[in-house]
């Protein structure tokens, strides 16, 4: 049976139902983004911290912009291709609009990991410095001589899971551990299932002891009870001791043969004191501390929330230093005086621009400060001839040990960062879901309805039309996002 109106238009309407139905849908896609940008706008608006300015790739967003529009106009040349029968043309069109999506996937990918791949640390006097980890950022502990773990009775958030997450941070060859029954064993899967199952059990006896003790003393209650409220409370007492199914948690400690040494990552445990280390799955590892340092390549310091940018703790004589705090004040002061010489009547406070380049913010483009008269122009002194690393690379970004205890947060640049990248994820990821989705749909006509495109080209021709007019809204929602995010 044929679907009416999948080719010819209604009568009522004079728009075939497949066409109907997709601006139905972009009405509520509307709806869907308009709720969110104007979001992004009140949050913004009433942002209680520097909102971050130009901290996007402008270039790859450019050629994200670029490839969209290409890909919408390969669309509308794929859909008149079928109108006209020219079904080589219309392959070659819908092809080059795959690819286009594709394209901007993989640049959006790749953006992703840079995101992924890079940290900011806010220091005690609100100083953020930016930068890469080279060896990620571990706590370290050594002499570790116990694990104490809290075995649940009954289902909750957090369950002792030392095998999972306490071995994989062990530094060197796991010993044996000794178990409550005084015997040595590897610690494994297999013997952490015999501990639980054995401690378990031993709460389940014990929880039906009490159960047992509970239903004795209700039911002696309800039998010298005398009057109606005796009676309904020895009642009461009788129901909860039958459904006192509650089974205690065990605490058990496990004593390593050897003490062990640990290196976790800030994703492995929930705090740490100078003695002892709390690991994800309530595991709480005694020992002693040995460094909880972060070892910092900075490539960017940024010093809008310090009250006197030039006195930021980023310039102590323990981090950048001295030299860096000159360059600084050089490279700031040499902005400023450009800036008053073009722009004479314009508040400096209110332009971006020079914020970024120099009133609170600093790129690094070398591991050592530029010499004097350097600091603000090209590639010259230092940066020309970066010292070597450790692998024989040459380093373009100086690099600093930070004390805990002048950090006060630190986070790649994902949504736990700040407002402005929780917004950046969700709407370019929802985007990029679109693109995903529409991009997958083409191809489905591409790839999967040769049958059609032989027999009932004009059938595949509306199909085309209106995955089309889902893919410019698509490349249009983009249009938005691209100067929002990345140029405002």
């Amino acid at each position: 049976m044929d679907i009416p109106y999948t080719v010819t238009s209604r009568p009522d309407t004079g728009l075939y139902n497949a066409k109907i139905g997709i601006w139905l849908f972009l009405a509520s896609e509307v709806m869907l983004f308009g709720g969110l940008f104007s979001a992004y706008i009140f949050l913004r608006v009433g942002a209680d911290y520097p909102w971050p300015v130009w901290d996007l790739d402008v270039k790859l967003g450019f050629w994200n912009t670029v490839f969209l529009i290409i890909s919408s106009v390969t669309v509308v040349m794929a859909w008149a291709s079928i109108k006209l029968r020219k079904y080589t043309q219309y392959k070659l069109c819908m092809l080059a609009t795959i690819a286009c999506a594709a394209i901007f996937m993989v640049n959006k990918s790749m953006e992703y990991a840079k995101k992924f791949q890079h940290y900011a640390v806010k220091l005690t006097d609100g100083t953020i410095l930016t930068g890469h980890l080279p060896h990620g950022y571990q706590v370290k502990f050594e002499n570790v001589d116990a694990l104490e773990l809290t075995i649940v009775g009954s289902n909750k958030a957090v369950d002792a899971d030392p095998v999972n997450h306490v071995l994989s941070s062990v530094v060197g060859d796991v010993p044996k551990f000794k178990f409550p029954s005084g015997e040595e064993k590897e610690l494994n899967k297999a013997t952490f299932g015999e501990l639980r199952k054995s401690m378990r059990d031993a709460a389940f006896a014990k929880m039906q002891d009490e159960r047992a003790k509970m239903i004795e003393a209700a039911e002696k209650a309800a039998s010298v009870a005398t009057t109606d409220f005796a009676k309904y409370e020895a009642a009461r007492k009788l129901t909860i001791a039958k459904n006192y199914h509650s089974l205690s948690d065990t605490k058990v400690k496990l004593i390593p043969s050897a003490p062990l040494k640990i290196a976790a990552k800030p994703s492995q445990f929930f705090g740490y004191t100078d003695t002892s280390l709390t690991f994800v799955d309530g595991t709480i590892a005694t020992g002693k501390l040995v460094d909880d340092k972060m070892t910092l390549e900075v490539d960017g310091v940024d010093t809008r929330a310090v009250a006197q940018s030039e006195q930021s703790l980023a310039f102590d004589h323990r981090y950048l230093g001295e030299g860096w705090q000159k360059a600084f004040v050089a490279n700031r002061d040499h902005h400023i005086a450009d800036f008053e010489k073009k722009y004479p009547t314009r508040d400096k406070a209110k332009s971006a621009t020079l914020q970024k380049e120099s009133l609170f913010f600093k790129e690094f483009h070398s591991a050592e400060p530029p010499a004097a008269g350097e600091a603000h122009g090209g590639k010259h002194g230092a940066e020309a001839h970066a010292p070597a690393d450790s692998h024989g690379h040459e380093a373009y970004h100086p690099t600093v040990v930070i004390e805990k205890k002048d950090i006060t947060f630190f986070s790649n640049f994902t949504p736990k960062l700040n407002t402005y990248y929780a917004i950046y994820f969700t709407l370019t990821g929802l985007h990029g879901l679109h693109v995903v989705a529409g991009a997958g749909v083409l191809a489905y006509f591409l790839f999967f309805n040769g049958r059609m495109l032989r027999e009932d080209p004009e059938h595949l021709a509306n199909r085309v039309e209106v995955g089309g007019l889902f893919w410019h809204f698509v490349d249009l929602v983009w249009i938005f996002l691209f100067p929002l995010l990345y140029l405002l």
